[in-house]
Order: structure tokens, then sequence, then C-alpha cells
């Protein structure tokens, strides 16, 4: 991967530039006919193994249950674009469904089961899917969500199936000839809609997501690393990660080990020791409590050859400090959007908390609130170009227009190139907060934080003050039987930052931090229970 991560800058243009190289996917290409051609090559290999039953899945046993399911698909009349919605958690049918809907040419509309009746109602209430699959334990809320935005939609269960319901195994009927079996040709070539996600949802409702199918097959061999042999992930395909690990480990022909449950430590450890894993993406939150964890120290995990971590900000204290434990591993960190497909830039983490060099194919420029572009270690807006053109957000012109500018992304986020062609990324321009007119940035006071040994989770936010404008406040998740106190946290900020970000608001401990389903901290909740908890703590003085 790193032979490959490598930026130029071009002075006059103020852009900066990944490796120019030829894409591996082009314009005739589609995720069905990759997919299948790849599985064919290889029918023996074992690219399925559920942890959570034990059962192992072939190439070719992958390849007759998406068939069965196309099959289907045709014979409910559905044709290319037609949208249907998966729903679920990573079990033993969720891949034939996804590979089945794109021999079709259909679009598929991902959730995760995490998401409550008012989330299921926004984006479903947007995509409108023609038929769902679902986990049983998330029917009956689909089912309601559905009435209430008047979808009459056929819903399938994948998993934990109700008697009356139809279920996904009523598709699998027998197929004499599969052999003649071949993908449709797209209709809009390759940059047809394969798969509608979400945007992160971290400062509002999340949007549809439009990824393309040539887009979305070569964001996906982006993250292969060269020895790969057995990958894992708890993303579902909610998040851009599942959906591209997954294609990733069809195409690659890398096995896949999945669980049907979310986060859980010890299983964690036991997935990588038991299967040898040897390449794993998680979000940060996920090693802030594998290194938490008293389990840790119990397994082998040198296995390990890749550890990619992203969707936020990545503490290199966590990075460093997990290290003794995956002795034969590379830690990769990466930053871009789910708008923007693959990584733009990527590195090894390091203290000063650098992203890295750009991705192949990746443009960055730097801009300020008036449009001009930037040059090196100057702050601004970053922006990013990819070869392949974003399909934008489904059915929102608007929203699209106002970040898709001249086939340029705006981020949202600050940050800078430096001289040597390494992004540093600053915080959300939304986020910059201030105190007596000097500006503070959140994520710059979390990396302090992250520092004391005691800290598993943190995040900063601004309580509005009527003179002060915000007070730089921070709730942290401790250590198990830490007694770390209030106190402690605040002189150490307060001994190593400058006056306007001490923690004037306070700090506040919890067991869990609000997040997304996606892992990233979701700021504008943690700042209303820190709202209330200061409220208390100043009427009881």
């Amino acid at each position: 991967m790193e032979q490959y991560l490598k930026t130029t800058f071009d002075p006059e243009t103020k852009i900066w530039s990944g490796i120019n190289m030829s894409p591996k996917f082009g314009p005739d290409c589609s995720i069905g006919k990759v997919v299948l051609d790849a599985l064919l090559k290889e029918p023996d290999h074992i690219c399925q193994i559920c942890y959570h039953n034990g059962k192992e899945y072939t190439n070719r046993e992958i390849v007759n249950l998406s068939i069965c399911i196309a099959l289907h698909f045709k014979d409910l009349g559905l044709q290319q674009q037609d949208i249907i919605g998966i729903c679920a958690s990573n079990s033993d049918y969720v891949a034939p469904i996804f590979i089945g809907a794109m021999f079709c040419g259909l679009i598929v509309s991902t959730l995760d089961p995490s998401f409550d009746k008012d989330g299921i109602k926004h984006i479903y209430g947007i995509t409108k899917p023609k038929i769902l699959f679902c986990d049983g334990g998330i029917y009956e809320t689909l089912k309601e969500a559905f009435q209430e935005i008047n979808l009459e939609s056929d819903i399938y269960t994948i998993k934990d199936h109700i008697v009356g319901v139809p279920n996904v195994t009523n598709l699998f009927k027998e197929v004499t000839d599969k052999t003649s079996f071949e993908p449709v040709t797209l209709r809009d070539g390759c940059h047809q809609t394969a798969v509608i996600v979400c945007s992160s949802g971290t400062t509002g409702l999340p949007k549809g997501v439009s990824m393309s199918h040539i887009n979305t097959l070569n964001a996906s061999s982006s993250i292969q690393t060269p020895g790969e042999n057995i990958n894992f992930s708890y993303s579902t395909l909610y998040w851009a990660s599942g959906l591209f690990t997954q294609i990733n480990c069809l195409v690659g022909n890398i096995t896949r080990v999945i669980i049907d449950k979310p986060y859980n430590a010890k299983e964690f450890f036991d997935i990588i020791q038991k299967y040898k894993v040897t390449y794993i993406n998680t979000p940060p939150s996920q090693l802030a409590m594998s290194l938490a964890s008293p389990k840790l120290k119990d397994y082998d995990l040198s296995s390990l050859k890749t550890y990619f971590c992203g969707g936020s900000a990545v503490p290199y204290k966590l990075v460093k400090n997990f290290m003794p434990y995956v002795p034969n591993a590379k830690f990769f960190v990466g930053y871009g959007m789910t708008e923007c497909g693959s990584p733009v830039a990527c590195g090894i983490p390091t203290p000063n908390g650098c992203i890295g060099q750009l991705t192949p194919r990746s443009k960055v420029k730097i801009i300020d609130d008036d449009g001009k572009q930037l040059g090196p270690v100057e702050i601004g807006e970053i922006c990013m170009w990819s070869q392949f053109p974003w399909s934008g957000y489904f059915n929102n012109m608007e929203a699209t227009n106002s970040m898709y500018i001249n086939g340029w992304l705006h981020s949202g986020d600050l940050g800078y190139m430096d001289e040597n062609g390494y992004l540093f990324v600053v915080d959300r321009k939304k986020d910059i907060l201030k105190y007596n007119n000097f500006h503070f940035y959140p994520t710059e006071i979390e990396q302090i934080i992250m520092e004391i040994p005691d800290v598993v989770e943190v995040c900063v936010c601004g309580i509005p003050d009527i003179v002060s404008t915000h007070l730089p406040t921070a709730a942290v998740v401790r250590k198990p039987g830490s007694d770390l106190t209030e106190t402690e946290v605040y002189d150490y900020v307060a001994e190593k930052m400058a006056h306007f970000k001490h923690l004037r608001g306070g700090v506040y401990f919890m067991n869990s931090l609000p997040k997304t389903a996606s892992g990233k901290y979701l700021r504008r909740d943690v700042l209303k229970i820190c709202e209330e908890l200061y409220k208390n703590k100043q009427l009881n003085r």
C-alpha cells in the first residue's frame, strides 16, 4: 500500500495530486459481472466463514444462492434501477442478496439494524425500496415505520424468522441450469447507481449517498493489501467500509469472516486468534474498547498483518498502546468521505496527527472562506477530487449542488497540506468554537486528554455562555475501575494548553458516548447531556 502513496504539488494551480495510476476497473464493468467472474475462477475457495454458527460457504455455494435470489427478483418483475433495501447484521445470506441484486442491475439501499423507527422512516422515506430484507429482531419496527410513511413493500427476514412472515430461505428454490446465467448489461453503463449508503449524519439527518458501479469497484480494490487472505470487520453494508470490504473479498478471493452481532471485545479477539485473521478494519471506538478490555492479554493476535482504522480521528495513543499486541501488523489511517468513495489520503499514524499522503487518482485543494486556493501549511477547507464522478445525494439535488462544485467535493473539514505533501485534518468547520474571541478546536483538546492513561474515549464540546461564547467541556469514558478525577483531567489540559482551551465548562464522566451507527461521536448529543450536567452543577453550588 505504501508504495502507492505519493503526493505532488503544482504551485501554479495550488492542487495536490496522488499518483496517476490506471484504475483496476474500466468503463465496461459492473459489480455483478466482476463478482461472478471472480467467484467462478476458484469455485471451491472458502469465501465466507460465519463465526456465529460455524458455517462455511464456498464461492460456488454463494454463486448458486445469489442466482436463486436474482431469478426471484426477475419473477417479481423488478427492473434495472429499482431499489431494494437491506437492513441487517452480517449474517449468512446478506452477501447472496446483495450479489443477486447486482446481477439484476438493481440498486441496494442499506441501513444498520441499530436504527430506530424515525431513522428508518427518514432514509426509506427517501429511497422507497420495493422490497426489503431485514433481521427478524427489527421486523416490527420496520413494519410500523413503513406503515407510517405509506410504503407498501414486501419485507423478508434474513435471520430470526417469524411465523407468517416471508423469509429469504423461501427464495432458494432448486435451479437446474445455473451455468447459462448471465448478469444484465447495465442500461446506463458503469456510472449507473449500484448502492445508496448513508452519509455520516454527524451534523444532521443522514442523506442517501448514491454510488456508481465503477466508483464502488475501484474504491473496494483500493483497500486491498498484498498478503491478505483472511479479512474481518464488524461493519455492515450500512457503512461504506462494510460495502467495500465485502466486494473486495468477493473480487479478490479473500476469505471473509462475519458475525451477526455488534462489537464485543472477547469475540473480536477470539475471531482473530481462531481464524488467524490477517486484515481488520475498525473505527477508533472499537480500538479504544479493545485496549480497555482485560481480555486483550489472553489472546494471540500475531496473525494480523494490516490494521486499518478510520471513520473519525484516530488518537495516536490508541495505536501506540495496541501495537505490542499485534507485533506483525502495520497500522494505517485514512481520510475521505462516503461521497468520495475510497480514502483520498492514507498513511501510517504518527504522533503529530498526520493522515498521510494522497492515494492514487486523488486530488486535494485547500480553500479559504472566499474560495481562494491556499498553499502549503495554510489552514482552510479541504476539497477533494476523484477520477470517477460522484452520483450525488439520492433525490436531493440542492444538497448535492451545495457541496459538489465543478467536480470538487467540499468536505466541511478544516486542514492543510504540509511542504512534503502530507495531509493534516484540524476539525470540522462547524465544530470550531470560541472562548473570549479565541478560537479552539475540539479535536485538538481531545488529543491531549487521550494522552491520560485511564481515558478510553473523549468528546469535547462547547457549552454556550453569554459572556465567553463557549466554555470548553469534556465528556470522558474511563477505564473500568479507574479513579481518575475531574480535577486531574482539568489540570492535565491546563498544564498542556493555552488558557482559552481550559475545561471551564467542566469534565463529565460517562459510561459511553452517543455515536452514530458508524461509530462517530454525535457532538450535538454530547453537548445536550453536558449542558444539563453543567446546569445542575451550577444549581448545586
